[in-house]
C-alpha cells in the first residue's frame, strides 16, 4: 500500500465510498463504534452511510430513481419506502416475504393493503447496448411505514434489488416511461437475454469448474448450461432454498457455520432449519442419528448447505462423510464456496448444487454484485432440479453488470495466485504471536492453521503449471478482549466495510456487522466479540503488514495496560 493509498484511506469519512469508482461496493466504516452502532441498526449510523454495500445501503443512484417513481406515484408521500427490482415475480416475492414477516411478528390481519405493486416500462430507446436485448421493465414495491423494515430484510437478505448501473440508466429514460399499476398476481413481461455477454460468463465459470478438477475422473463436465446467473450470491441462495421448498417443501440444515444473512432466509422461509453448526464428526453423527428418526416420521430433511471453508472462522467440514449421508438420505448438498473460490477448491465432487458470490473473488473490484448457482451434472437430483430451475429461472443481470463481470475475471487466476501468496505470508508473520504472551492475539483463524486443514486440503484442486491452490484470501484475528481488537481496529489504515476477495484490503468486525441481534448464539459457535475478518487486497504483502504491525502496536499498549495491576 503506497502512501498516497495510506492517506486515501485515513481521509475517507463514515460514508464514504470507493474513490473514482461510480459503482463500488466499498464504503468506510472508519471506526470501532461506528461499526456497532452500523450493525444496531442506529438511525444516525444509516443516515451518515450514503453509501455502502448495496444489500445493506441502497446505492444513491437507485435511491434517486425510487424518489423519482415514488414522485409519479405517490405526491408527497415522504413515509413510503420504494424498492426496486427488475422481475415481476421478485417484485411479487418481496411483498409475500413482507407480510409474512408481518403477520409473524404483529399478528397483523389487515396487510395486503400496505404494499402495492407497480411495473414501470421502457420503450426500445432504453438500456439496448448489444441489439439483442428487448428492453426490460423495472418493478416497484411500495412500502407503507407497518411493513418497511420486513421489505428492506428482503432486499437485505434475498439480495435481488436492482443494480445502480440498471437504475442510472433507468433515470435517463424514465420521463418516457410508462407506470401500471399491479394487483397481487405480477405477470412477467416477456424479454430476451440473449446477450452473448452473459454465455461469455457462464462458459467461463463452466470451464473454472472443471479445471484442475479433483480425482477421480467425472462422468459428465459441467457445461455452460449447468450454470445459472443471478444479481447477488444471496440472490442465488435465495432462488435456490425457493426451488428446494417448491420441490419438497421440508425442513433444511447446515452443517458448519453459514454467513448470517444465509441462515436468515433458511430460518425465516419454509418449516424450519436444524443446526450442525460446528460441522464436527459428532455433528455428523447427530445429523445421521436424526435424519433416521425424521425419515421413519415420513418427514427427512430436504437439503443440506455448508460452506467451504466457513465463514469467518475458515473451518472446513467432512465433505466426503456428508457426501454418504447425503445419497443414504436423498438430501441434497448445497455449498456455498464464495470463501474457497473457483481458483482454490473443487466442491463438485461432493455438492449437488454450488452457489457462488461472484461479487467477491471472481470479478475482484468490488465494482459489481453478480451470483452463480451450478447445477452438478453428476448429481442424482440433476434431472428434477435441471427441470426445475428450467421452469422458474429468469435472468435478472443487467447486461451493463454482466460487460464489467466479464471485464473483471479475465484475470481471475492471477489475482488469485497474487493473493493466496500474500495472505500465507501475512499468516507466517502473524501465527507466532499467538503463542506470545505479551501479544493480544489469542488466536488466527486460517485454512493452513486450523484442525481441518486436512478436510480442506481434500477439496483443493490439483496444481497446474499455471495455478497452485492456496488457503484463499480471508483470516480472522481473534484479540484477548474487545479493548484491544476496538483499538487493533481504528489504528488499522486499510479499508473497512463488508466485503471480501476486492483489490483492496478489508477490515471488518464480524459479530457487529453481522450479527448483533445473535450474539450469544455465535459465542455458542466459537463466533467471539473480538474478532476482525480480514480480507487481503493487492497491495504489497510488506506494506500490509506494516499497516497491522502499527495496529497491534496500538492495541498492545491497550492489553498492556489493562494486565497491570492496579496501584
Amino acid at each position: 500500500m503506497e502512501a498516497s493509498s495510506k492517506n486515501t484511506v485515513q481521509a475517507l469519512q463514515m460514508g464514504d465510498p470507493y474513490p473514482g469508482r461510480q459503482h463500488t461496493l466499498l464504503a468506510q466504516i472508519p471506526t470501532w463504534d461506528a461499526m456497532v452502532n452500523f450493525g444496531q441498526r442506529n438511525p444516525q449510523a444509516l443516515a451518515a452511510a450514503t453509501h455502502g454495500y448495496p444489500r445493506s445501503i441502497i446505492h444513491p443512484d437507485v435511491c434517486r430513481l425510487g424518489f423519482k417513481i415514488k414522485g409519479k406515484l405517490h405526491r408527497g408521500a415522504e413515509d413510503l419506502l420504494v424498492l426496486l427490482f427488475s422481475s415481476a415475480s421478485l417484485a411479487l416475492s418481496c411483498r409475500e416475504y413482507a407480510i409474512h414477516l408481518l403477520r409473524r411478528d404483529e399478528k397483523s390481519s389487515d396487510s395486503d393493503n400496505l404494499i402495492q405493486l407497480h411495473s414501470i416500462h421502457f420503450d426500445a430507446r432504453c438500456l439496448d447496448h448489444q441489439g439483442d436485448c428487448s428492453p426490460p421493465s423495472i418493478h416497484a414495491v411500495v412500502c407503507h411505514p407497518e411493513v418497511s423494515q420486513f421489505a428492506r430484510a428482503f432486499w437485505e437478505r434475498a439480495g435481488p434489488g436492482i443494480s445502480s448501473r440498471l437504475a442510472l440508466n433507468c433515470l435517463q429514460h424514465l420521463s418516457d416511461a410508462q407506470i401500471v399499476s399491479l394487483g397481487p398476481v405480477c405477470e412477467e413481461r416477456p424479454e430476451s437475454n440473449a446477450s452473448v455477454i452473459y454465455e461469455t460468463i457462464r462458459s467461463r465459470i463452466a470451464a473454472l469448474a472443471e479445471r484442475a478438477a479433483r480425482p477421480p475422473q467425472r462422468r459428465k463436465k459441467t457445461a455452460s448450461s449447468d450454470v445459472y446467473l443471478y444479481q447477488s450470491g444471496m440472490a442465488a441462495i435465495y432462488q435456490v432454498h425457493k426451488l428446494l421448498l417448491g420441490w419438497r417443501g421440508g425442513e433444511s440444515a447446515h452443517v458448519g457455520l453459514l454467513y448470517g444473512p444465509t441462515l436468515k432466509v433458511l430460518e425465516t422461509q419454509g418449516p424450519g432449519l436444524r443446526s450442525y453448526s460446528l460441522g464436527t464428526e459428532a455433528d455428523l453423527d447427530r445429523l445421521a442419528a436424526q435424519q433416521e428418526v425424521l425419515a421413519q416420521e415420513g418427514r427427512p430433511l430436504q437439503a443440506v448447505w455448508c460452506e467451504c471453508p466457513s465463514n469467518p472462522l475458515l473451518q472446513t467440514v467432512d465433505f466426503h462423510r456428508l457426501r454418504q449421508l447425503a445419497d443414504q438420505h436423498r438430501m441434497v448438498v448445497i455449498v456455498d464456496d464464495s470463501v474457497g473460490s473457483f481458483a482454490n477448491v473443487d466442491m463438485l465432487g461432493v455438492a449437488d448444487i454450488l452457489v457462488t458470490s461472484l461479487s467477491k473473488f471472481f470479478s475482484g473490484k468490488a465494482d459489481v454484485m453478480a451470483g452463480s448457482v451450478i447445477l452438478n451434472p453428476n448429481s442424482p437430483h440433476w434431472t428434477q432440479l435441471h427441470e426445475l430451475m428450467t421452469a422458474s429461472y429468469h435472468n435478472d443481470v443487467f447486461v451493463d453488470d454482466a460487460i464489467q463481470l466479464e471485464y473483471n475475471s479475465r484475470d481471475f487466476l492471477d489475482r488469485v495466485a497474487n493473493i493466496n501468496r500474500t495472505t500465507q505470508y501475512l499468516i507466517d508473520k502473524l501465527a507466532p504471536l499467538v503463542s506470545d504472551l505479551s501479544s493480544p492475539i489469542t488466536r488466527i483463524f486460517y485454512p493452513s492453521l486450523s484442525p481441518s486443514r486436512k478436510l480442506y486440503e481434500r477439496q483443493m484442486r490439483c496444481a497446474t503449471k499455471d495455478f497452485r491452490p492456496g488457503y484463499g484470501g480471508l483470516f480472522t484475528i481473534e484479540f484477548a478482549n474487545v479493548a484491544t481488537a476496538a483499538s487493533f481496529f481504528d489504528n488499522l489504515h486499510i479499508y473497512k466495510g463488508f466485503s471480501f476477495g476486492a483489490d483492496v484490503s478489508i477490515a471488518t468486525p464480524y459479530v457487529q456487522m453481522t450479527m448483533q441481534d445473535g450474539k450469544d448464539k455465535a459465542a455458542k459457535w466459537g463466533v467471539k466479540e473480538t474478532i476482525i475478518r480480514f480480507s487481503t487486497g493487492f497491495e504489497g504483502p510488506e506494506e500490509i503488514f506494516n499497516r497491522i504491525d502499527t495496529a497491534l502496536n496500538a492495541a498492545n499498549c491497550v492489553w498492556r495496560w489493562r494486565k497491570e495491576p492496579g496501584p
